[in-house]
């Protein structure tokens, strides 16, 4: 179920060097930690441990407490309490633990993320496989994580799921929109009754009748945008299926009407 980092083996034979500092195990780059970093380091990698075999969720928190600490002995405090990501990242390359802490993180993320976007692909009916993360937005979502261990950080839940909803919201909206200019299926099923009533009023219409919503999308860039736009911004809000309706119909209905009417 969890992902790996680059170097997930657990490790837990380092000891205090000379009562100073701790040397990390010899493999990829490490950092010598100061010996104050060393009981922080011990309960990060027992919640490491713990996590890996029950999955709590107290666990993956117990182990951010562990990692915020051990950051904390060599990491100074930025102004206004923002993390500087590039030393966020080095620190995951080079703290192992905190590597795989961030990885345990990101697989738990996108595990939840993905699971919504699941349940809208079968919402809509959708046949294509519903989208999972990328490498690149795996590791956008680990520096999420890592730059809320920063010292001076402001713990905020609300803003970091935000943010880790947001990772791929864009490239998922487009992927959603890619399959609402597929056909009217999609359409009928995220706009229940309200379809025909939006239909009528948006699509393009022939001598003969009223084009399709699915054929608007793929005939008028300015609307394709404007309902990526909205399904962005709605994934990244959680995207709550009841809700689709309300966005999709404003979205189309705000790229149809002309500006004097707006």
């Amino acid at each position: 179920m969890l992902l790996s980092s680059d170097d997930d083996t657990h490790r837990d034979d380092a000891t205090p060097m000379g009562g100073a500092a701790l040397a990390m195990p010899v493999g990829p780059p490490q950092l010598e930690l100061p010996a104050a970093a060393f009981p922080f380091l011990v309960r990060l990698r027992e919640a490491l441990a713990c996590y890996r075999v029950y999955g709590a969720a107290a666990d993956l928190q117990a182990g951010f407490n562990a990692a915020a600490a051990v950051i904390a002995t060599v990491v100074q405090p930025q102004a206004g309490g923002r993390a500087d990501l590039e030393e966020m990242r080095r620190l995951a390359r080079t703290v192992p633990e905190f590597g795989d802490l961030l990885s345990c993180a990101a697989a738990a993320a996108e595990q939840a993320v993905c699971a919504g976007a699941t349940g809208v692909w079968s919402t809509l009916g959708l046949r294509s496989p519903a989208p999972a993360w990328s490498s690149a937005e795996r590791e956008a979502a680990r520096m999420v994580f890592a730059c809320a261990c920063a010292p001076a950080a402001q713990a905020d839940a609300a803003r970091m799921q935000d943010g880790l909803r947001a990772v791929a919201a864009g490239r998922f909206a487009e992927l959603l929109c890619r399959e609402l200019a597929q056909g009217e299926d999609p359409w009928v099923r995220a706009l229940g009754p309200r379809y025909d009533s939006v239909r009528h009023r948006c699509a393009p219409r022939t001598a003969w009748r009223s084009r399709g919503l699915a054929d608007l999308v793929r005939a008028d860039d300015a609307t394709r945008r404007a309902v990526a736009i909205r399904l962005e911004r709605w994934l990244a809000r959680g995207g709550v299926v009841p809700a689709l309706a309300d966005e999709l119909e404003a979205a189309l209905v705000h790229a149809r009407t002309p500006a004097r009417f707006a």
